[in-house]
Order: structure tokens, then sequence, then C-alpha cells
């Protein structure tokens, strides 16, 4: 008898366990700043569109947790996108948790009609406000403030000119899905 409440106290605890599994879709607006220089001259060219993110990730506990990402940002006259790591820490242990994350990926942009593929690292911070409908769904909104390296250069018979993003920011509604 000792032995089955012994067990039925372990498999309770389990399933009771804050880690796990979860998978999150979000949706948003985000703004890319984009210098172009054409021959020593400089421009700036702000593109602000819609932008769709997948997400798996793992829950270290009620307060920590960690994913993988895709996003797909919509843009006036190309393609953009971004993958890579996140960490999030979520504070404390009520249904609505702040939270505060980094993120760490590589972006790419490819301008239409042309051969500009501007890539490179983008890594960044966000904040967020988590809610807890249930055990397994989460409802979430947040900012992501990204800085990169990313860069593209073209050479023609009009001269060179260069591709700069400089920073990407993304306001976000998601929900995730905890197993």
């Amino acid at each position: 008898m000792k032995k089955i409440v012994l067990a039925t106290l372990l498999v309770s605890g389990l399933l009771a366990s804050d880690s796990g599994f979860y998978v999150g879709a979000d949706i948003g607006n985000t703004a890319i700043d984009m210098t172009i220089i054409v021959n020593g001259i400089s421009t700036t060219v702000d593109d602000d569109g819609g932008s769709q993110t997948l997400k798996v990730g793992y829950y270290f506990d009620e307060n920590n947790r960690a994913n993988a990402y895709y996003q797909n940002i919509n843009m006036d006259g190309g393609d953009a996108n971004r993958y890579g790591v996140g960490y999030d820490y979520l504070i404390g242990d009520n249904v609505f948790k702040p939270y505060v994350g980094i993120s760490l990926g590589n972006g790419s942009i490819k301008v239409d009609e042309t051969t500009v593929d501007v890539a490179g690292i983008t890594y960044g911070a966000q904040v967020g406000l988590n809610y807890a409908i249930n055990e397994n769904f989460s409802a979430e909104v947040g900012y992501c403030y990204m800085k990169t390296n990313m860069e593209d250069s073209i050479s023609g018979p009009g001269g060179t000119a260069t591709f700069e993003i400089d920073t990407i920011k993304n306001w976000f509604l998601g929900i995730n899905y905890k197993f």
C-alpha cells in the first residue's frame, strides 16, 4: 500500500510540474530601419509591416523558458525573415506574469527585382506580459527591440549601393500551448 501511495505522489508531482515543451504563434507589427548608401550619399528608409512568428520552446520551471523561433515580416518591395533562439524570465507566480528576455538569431531581407540580400546577425531584448488562461494555454503581448549587423552591397555602372539594417522593432500579440 505504501508503494502505491508513493507512486501516486510521484506521478501527480510530475503531472503538476511547471516544466514542459510549448509551441506558440504571434502576430504583430514590425518596423525595419534601413540605410541605403549610393556613391557616398546616405538615405534612411523605414519599412513598417505585419509579421507572423512561430516558436517551439521549453519551460524549465514556472519562471524560465527558452525557444527557437521563425518570423516572417511583410515588407513593401521585398521579403524579410528572422530565425534564432531566445530566453525569457517570467516574473512572479500568478496568472499575470511580466517578463524580460533576450534573443539571438539571423535575419535576411531580399529586395524584389534585385540581387540584394541583406543578411546578418540579429540580437536584442524583449519585454512583455504573459497571461495564463489555464494549465496549457497562455496569451501574451510584448515588444522586441533588435540590433543587427545586416548588410549587403551591389556594384553596377552607376556605382556602388550599400544596404544596412540598423534596428528591427516588433510589437506582438501571441498565444502559447504548453504540453
